[in-house]
């Protein structure tokens, strides 16, 4: 296990420090405006329709959108601090990873929310308003958002306690940190519970909810769209989730190391970019009432789906 030194000095280093935080800064920076100009269309007609706010799916897809804006520029802060400087401190390596755990699992919470919903609103149509009434898509979202945020203040606490160094480093990674705390186990056990247990028990959700809906409504997975749609879904998933892992429990057994965490760092914000792309452009209504925004398309092209 690498050991905690002034000098941030690693062995796996494949290209030079500057040259690997400029990547990942310009890939971040590019994926940050991408997915904001990509948002910001749906956030406005989600905001600005009440008919639209009453489903408690686009609820979710406006803090789904508003969680990966704000990821994807803790991402850039942060890479734009380490380009700077040519070092990451350990403390700001160690918040970094902490909140990016934070939005993750807001993330796999909303999508998971709204695999659930989508199955409901399919299957059980007419009791759908009985089930998610205002008042519990309120308590709903704001769950998600309070459980996340208790579970990463309680390790951010835990773990600064017992910080016993603070020192520049070159790479901010995970198995890099932890031996510099006390008591590593708590930074490991916490990752490890994240992705094994809250993770996986998401995914089991949403299969469950696919799997379901594929067998009771099989009529549905023969139009073009519905493949169209389910393939995205499939490759968010996979982009989002399979970089994740890797770099938590793969990483540190790797070699040339440089060029897979850029490559997890292009993928996981590649998964991020799907999102607006996935379940608000695919979504007929809110095609509807985006192209009511274009003056000269109103009442006279109508949104085309494939």
């Amino acid at each position: 296990m690498e050991k905690c030194n002034g000098t941030g000095s690693l062995w796996y280093e494949q290209i030079t420090t500057e040259l690997f935080f400029k990547i990942k800064l310009v890939i971040t920076i590019i994926t940050c405006l991408v997915n904001l100009l990509l948002s910001l269309p749906l956030l406005f007609v989600i905001t600005r329709n009440p008919s639209v706010q009453r489903k408690l799916r686009y609820v979710i897809l406006a803090n789904l959108l508003i969680c990966d804006n704000l990821q994807l520029l803790l991402g850039t802060v942060h890479f734009s601090t380490c380009f700077s400087l040519l070092h990451c401190s350990l403390i700001n390596c160690f918040i970094y990873i902490i909140l990016s755990f934070n939005f993750c699992i807001v993330e796999v919470f909303f999508t998971t929310a709204f695999s659930v919903d989508r199955c409901i609103a399919i299957k059980w149509p007419l009791q759908y308003e009985t089930i998610f009434s205002s008042g519990r898509k309120k308590t709903i979202v704001a769950a998600i958002w309070l459980l996340a945020m208790l579970l990463t203040l309680v390790t951010l606490f835990e773990a600064l306690n017992k910080l016993t160094m603070n020192v520049p480093i070159e790479r901010c990674r995970l198995f890099i940190i932890a031996p510099c705390f006390s008591d590593p186990g708590i930074l490991e056990g916490y990752s490890t519970f994240m992705s094994a247990f809250l993770f996986l028990s998401s995914y089991i959700c949403i299969l469950g909810c696919l799997l379901l809906l594929c067998w009771d409504i099989r009529l549905f997975l023969k139009t073009r769209r519905a493949w169209v749609t389910l393939v995205m879904q499939v490759l968010q998933l996979i982009f989002y989730s399979a970089p994740l892992l890797i770099d938590i429990f793969l990483f540190k057994n790797l070699k040339h190391k440089d060029d897979i965490d850029i490559t997890i760092v292009a993928l996981f914000n590649l998964g991020i970019s799907l999102v607006p792309l996935v379940y608000g452009y695919r979504s007929v209504e809110l095609q509807g009432l985006l192209w009511q925004l274009l003056p000269l398309s109103r009442n006279k092209i109508q949104p085309v789906s494939c």
